[in-house]
């Protein structure tokens, strides 16, 4: 992201790197191991410094889409809007991911039960965020906003 001019992902690849992400994060959870979830880390880390277009995520769609002759799979037009992220929409992303690699690293040292649970929560939203292309973060973010709205302070 700092060396790299941005160019805006296409739908697919965004998409390819939700479902790889939650994929990672859910093979951590079967395996029980931490080690995967240190793999989700590096990813994202990677994906914050070169970008969703050139990330290790969207080299891997196009090697796959070359090596099959045809792409891995397409998104409809008509839900394409729903992968196009913008430049801070992406960051965000990338940082919310790293938080919360980060977040079940520091929760695996005292508590791997839990850790794996929070891992499970994560690997779901990140796959329903690959497959419907709405990004549950954000939801969860609406949600919050309207529960402060409902039982926020009455005084004011």
């Amino acid at each position: 992201m700092i060396f790299l001019k941005y160019k805006q992902p296409k739908a697919e690849y965004v998409q390819f790197q939700r479902l790889i992400s939650g994929v990672i994060v859910l093979l951590a959870v079967l395996f029980e191991n931490i080690q995967f979830v240190e793999l989700f880390m590096v990813l994202s880390v990677v994906s914050f410094i070169t970008t969703i277009s050139y990330s290790p995520t969207t080299l891997l769609f196009k090697f796959l889409s070359y090596i099959l002759t045809e792409p891995l799979f397409t998104t409809a037009p008509q839900y394409a809007h729903s992968y196009i992220t913008y430049r801070l929409a992406e960051v965000f992303e990338d940082l919310m991911r790293i938080g919360g690699g980060a977040c079940l690293l520091y929760l695996y040292t005292f508590s791997p039960l839990a850790a794996w649970m929070a891992s499970s929560l994560m690997s779901i939203a990140m796959l329903i965020s690959s497959f419907f292309g709405f990004c549950l973060s954000s939801l969860m973010y609406i949600g919050y906003k309207r529960l402060v709205k409902c039982f926020g302070d009455k005084d004011e």
